[in-house]
């Protein structure tokens, strides 16, 4: 088994750049999102659900067409 691990020690070693790793970084701090931009999603989505309730609750309050069918008699020549 070890002289299988020996194969290891005779791959060459590499360093990576100097700048690498502060290019890396620069990505990193790059692709945050900024917190004004995250206030101004959650006022639309909160500004999008109040426009939902609120026309949900007019359309129901000026619905006179609506029908309660829970309150219609039953005929039983139906089932008949």
């Amino acid at each position: 088994m070890q002289d299988k691990l020996e194969i290891l020690n005779t791959i060459k070693k590499v360093s990576p750049p100097d700048y690498l790793y502060y290019k890396i970084l620069e990505r990193i701090n790059n692709n945050k999102i900024q917190p004004p931009l995250v206030y101004t999603y959650a006022a639309c989505i909160l500004l999008l659900i109040a426009f939902n309730v609120f026309s949900f609750n007019l359309s129901v309050d000026t619905n006179l067409v609506s029908i309660n069918i829970v309150d219609f008699p039953v005929n039983y020549l139906i089932y008949e």
